[in-house]
């Protein structure tokens, strides 16, 4: 049965803060299939990810640190252990770090065709 289930189970592994020198940061793909995709993304502290235009519904995780968001009309600030809940459309984002952090950000891509509320109600 546990043989089973590991196949069917997948562990997504990520290390604490490496060593982003001063203002810069480091973010890669830990997993991605169908709908999902989880990055690690790692700031150093004053670094700033500029904004970018996002369609995906996203759960930043802040799993060390402490991390501004910003979209077009609201910033919130997040400290570990704590997350945030962007939704999609096509917002702007953006966030910067005071001190060195580490996030986990899980997005949940929108399909092509929509999604099955989208689809049922054309």
């Amino acid at each position: 049965m546990v043989d089973e289930l590991s196949a069917i189970m997948k562990i997504i592994e990520f290390s604490n803060i490496h060593s982003c020198g001063d203002g810069r940061y480091e973010a890669s793909v830990l997993f991605e299939q169908g709908t999902v995709k989880v990055r690690r993304i790692e700031l150093a502290a004053g670094a700033r990810i500029p904004p970018c235009r996002m369609t995906e519904d996203v759960v930043f995780a802040v799993i060390e640190g402490r991390v501004a968001f910003m979209t077009e009309n609201e910033k919130t600030v997040v400290r570990a252990p704590n997350a945030v809940f962007i939704p999609g459309g096509s917002t702007t984002r953006s966030m910067e770090a005071d001190e060195p952090s580490l996030i986990l950000a899980v997005l949940c891509k929108r399909e092509a065709n929509g999604s099955e509320g989208e689809r049922s109600a054309n």
